[in-house]
């Protein structure tokens, strides 16, 4: 058993040497984020607008209070708006009215202009009937939160029940996700995993090897010798075939993103 210990070494001490190199790039790239806010013209800590009156004032501020959270962890303003109003019936109205938001409001983390994440909640179905969402993103969120992600994300508003419902539970899921997926910088892995990842790894290398016929001897100086003479019983040396297999890699010369300085996702339901 003690002849694997060497090939126990070689993948644990791989793995700890590229676990201490990713983990020492995520602590150098945090510690040059600017966690500083640059904005004095928008008052960050009032993140919650419930206009449409779906939510209770105790639920307003545990969700306000959360959302303040999110915003120094992802160096973003987030404000959060529901809405009941049939002038704004359809999706590409609220899409502009979540855009000019951060725009008259001055938005920003980083500045008027800069991170911002506006969701807006539209609960009047005077329009094509549906209820329209949009989350709209400006700055350097965008890089982040991507318009695909949030699209994604609003779809947790459809777990709301019903128009008389409480909407809380899935405001407080959407603030999670954002939470997630807004972040400028998420740690690979706690330190523990990378020690637990390098000690398997480890053991699956030797349990491959371990009735493997590795560094046992199969050919000795008398296998192919027959009184005192070379005995190569199979003399021949077929190429049978040969299969070479192309194909071209193709690239994309287009670039992702929209115009303008917002992006983000909307949602119908």
């Amino acid at each position: 058993m003690f002849k694997y210990l060497k090939y126990f070494a070689i993948p644990f001490v791989i793995t700890v040497i590229l676990t201490i190199v990713g983990l020492a790039s995520y602590s150098t790239a945090k510690n040059s984020l600017d966690t500083v806010r640059h904005n004095d013209v928008w008052d960050y800590n009032y993140c919650v607008y419930d206009y449409a009156g779906k939510m209770t004032q105790a639920e307003v501020d545990s969700l306000n209070s959360y959302l303040i959270e999110i915003e120094d962890k992802c160096l973003t303003d987030i404000v959060f708006i529901t809405i009941d109003d049939p002038e704004y019936g359809y999706l590409d109205m609220v899409h502009a009215y979540a855009d000019s938001v951060s725009e008259e409001c001055g938005l920003g983390y980083d500045g008027p202009g800069g991170s911002s994440i506006v969701f807006v909640d539209n609960w009047s179905r005077g329009g094509d009937g549906k209820i329209h969402s949009w989350m709209s993103t400006t700055g350097d969120v965008r890089n982040r939160l991507s318009d695909s992600d949030a699209d994604e994300i609003l779809y947790i508003l459809d777990e709301i029940e019903s128009d008389s419902a409480d909407p809380y539970d899935q405001y407080y899921q959407i603030a999670g996700e954002i939470g997630k997926e807004a972040a400028p910088l998420r740690a690979p892995f706690p330190g523990w995993v990378a020690l637990v990842a390098a000690i398997v790894v480890a053991a699956i290398y030797i349990f491959i090897n371990l009735n493997s016929k590795l560094g046992d001897v199969t050919v000795n100086s008398h296998t192919y010798v027959d009184g005192g003479k070379g005995n190569f019983r199979v003399k021949t040396d077929t190429f049978r075939n040969k299969v070479v297999t192309k194909r071209k890699i193709e690239t994309s010369s287009g670039s992702g993103g929209g115009g303008g300085s917002h992006g983000g996702g909307g949602h119908s339901r």
